[in-house]
């Protein structure tokens, strides 16, 4: 009896079957949208310059060469770099408001671990090994966990680490040398970080070159000092891709004067050192022990490119706290395979007791029967499904029939929500002053009835302007020249802040118009009439905003 033809049903369950990255991205990417982690993509207040921007570029169909959103600095030179992520935002904030907003935050970041954790594995790390150093790497990159640009340069940093290991797998297809260039074009449009993609191609290239200057094989030496070349090559047209900007070589010139100016660099608290105090940086400091222990433990030579990566890696975390979340990635794809070698090999080894060479010997054994079965699952239908469903239902409001499903919005308890809108509806179209934190978050609710004295762009405003707004909101002898050298005619401060105290005390200039737990409004020589638009409201009983362990946005000075 001739054999039965194979059924195409397991195939079909196959492909309807989640795998644990399926399940790992659903859970992130709805712990975001609506879940633990919703909180996070709204919590840095320049989201809402980027959101007008974006709308801003796509109704005049034109990037902004000066800045249209501040009285201090309006029709000055802005460089919008990230004018294609911006315009991004402007379309999903047209269709699905706030809610499109962190539907893009939500499905890069759960797309980018869910990259790194089957990088992982097929980079032979055990399944259980895997997850967890997922788990430290995304612990980590809760300090900046924020709808903005830089979750791009995550994505491409990844992007260009597999890339890289690819090429060093002979024979390297030849599409993949113009991966970098093209790819730059894009990136150069999106972010900043594009920095450290040339950073990270450069290690690859200085590696290369090493290692065929020290290599004995005459063909080995050849091969490896050709593929330096190339990679040199390579490096050169992605730096020129970066030219592929609307501002050309200008905009290398304005982020290395940005960059290299240290009196910024020294209190913009993104770019200092972690403290190790939150729980992002003791996740950080634990994968640092934990390459220290996989590298000190190793049995076999780690190759020179990926120490070279891992002092890169740990080399930028350390220098600054915006850095951690792609230091992280790289370093648990380079220390997992090293760290499940090593405990593979305890089944081996003849000195271990005998009941953890049973235990490594059995949970190796589960972990590779898991993971053939994991990388074997390539439908992804339920991420899919998830991700489209998801954006549905930001484009009806976040409803789901009559139940809100998804209700994305800034913080109440931590920025000005209250007091904005106080000022929207009274009267009066002057310049506000406030808090550089909170400057993105007055753009995105007053713009363009009212300008900011000064938000969180730093590198607009320059080290000289951030100096006096540093005297004045410290209170530092001569504060008051620079409240009447800005002309500033209202302002919003945190309510316990130093400047709002002091104004406390001129009742005679200063009067209060709108005052709560979070924020304070005060206006110059109120008149009668005004009083009556904007009545002075009781103290509310809102709670203290709670300030948990993550770096604060690059505002809050």
């Amino acid at each position: 009896m001739p054999p039965a033809p194979p059924s195409s049903k397991p195939s079909a369950l196959r492909f309807l079957v989640p795998s644990a990255r399926d399940i790992i991205f659903v859970l992130l990417f709805w712990s975001l949208l609506t879940g633990p982690l919703s909180s996070r993509p709204l919590a840095d207040a320049d989201i809402g310059w980027h959101i007008r921007t974006g709308e801003q570029i796509l109704a005049t169909h034109s990037i902004p060469r000066t800045d249209p959103f501040s009285s201090t600095m309006q029709g000055q030179p802005w460089f919008a770099w990230e004018w294609l992520y911006d315009a991004l935002l402007g379309i999903l904030y047209h269709a699905g408001g706030l809610n499109g907003v962190v539907w893009l935050c939500a499905l890069l970041v759960a797309a980018i671990f869910v990259i790194l954790l089957r990088l992982l594995l097929r980079n032979r790390t055990g399944l259980p090994l895997a997850i967890f150093l997922m788990l430290l790497a995304e612990g980590a990159a809760t300090i900046h966990l924020y709808a903005r640009p830089h979750l791009v340069s995550w994505f491409f940093s990844l992007l260009w680490f597999v890339a890289l290991e690819r090429w060093e797998q002979p024979p390297a297809p030849r599409w993949l040398r113009w991966f970098f260039p093209v790819s730059m074009a894009l990136w150069v449009n999106l972010h900043g970080g594009w920095i450290f993609g040339l950073a990270l191609l450069g290690t690859y290239a200085l590696a290369a070159l090493l290692e065929g200057l020290r290599t004995a094989d005459p063909f080995a030496r050849i091969r490896t000092l050709k593929r330096a070349r190339v990679l040199g090559w390579v490096l050169v047209w992605s730096a020129l891709a970066t030219l592929v900007n609307p501002y050309g070589w200008r905009m290398h010139v304005h982020i290395y004067r940005y960059l290299n100016d240290r009196y910024l660099m020294d209190r913009i608290v993104e770019f200092q050192s972690p403290d190790f105090h939150g729980w992002a940086q003791r996740c950080f400091g634990a994968i640092l022990l934990l390459v220290l222990v996989g590298f000190a433990g190793h049995r076999r030579a780690v190759p020179l490119r990926h120490l070279l990566i891992a002092l890169l890696a740990v080399y930028a975390g350390l220098y600054s706290s915006r850095n951690l979340p792609v230091s992280s990635m790289l370093l648990v794809l380079i220390v997992g395979p090293i760290l499940w070698d090593s405990f593979v090999s305890l089944a081996e080894k003849p000195g271990c007791w005998t009941w953890m060479r049973a235990w490594a010997g059995r949970i190796s054994s589960f972990s590779e029967r898991m993971c053939a079965q994991e990388l074997q699952l390539h439908g992804h239908l339920w991420p899919v499904v998830t991700v489209i469903a998801a954006l549905a239902i930001c484009m009806q409001g976040g409803r789901l029939g009559t139940r809100q499903v998804i209700q994305a919005q800034f913080d109440p308890l931590k920025l000005p929500v209250a007091a904005a809108g106080t000022l929207q509806r009274g009267p009066g179209a002057e310049p506000v002053f406030s808090s550089d934190a909170w400057g993105g978050y007055l753009i995105y609710r007053l713009y363009p009835e009212r300008k900011v004295v000064l938000d969180d762009r730093h590198d607009l405003y320059g080290s000289a302007r951030i100096r006096q707004y540093l005297i004045l909101v410290q209170a530092e002898p001569g504060w008051e020249k620079v409240l009447e050298k800005w002309q500033i005619q209202t302002a919003l401060l945190p309510a316990r802040s130093t400047l709002a105290n002091l104004l406390r005390e001129l009742p005679q200039e200063w009067h209060p118009v709108y005052e709560d737990n979070v924020a304070i409004v005060f206006k110059k020589e109120f008149k009668k009439e005004a009083r009556e638009d904007f009545p002075l409201k009781p103290q509310r009983s809102l709670p203290s905003p709670v300030r948990g362990g993550r770096a604060r946005g690059p505002g809050e000075i």
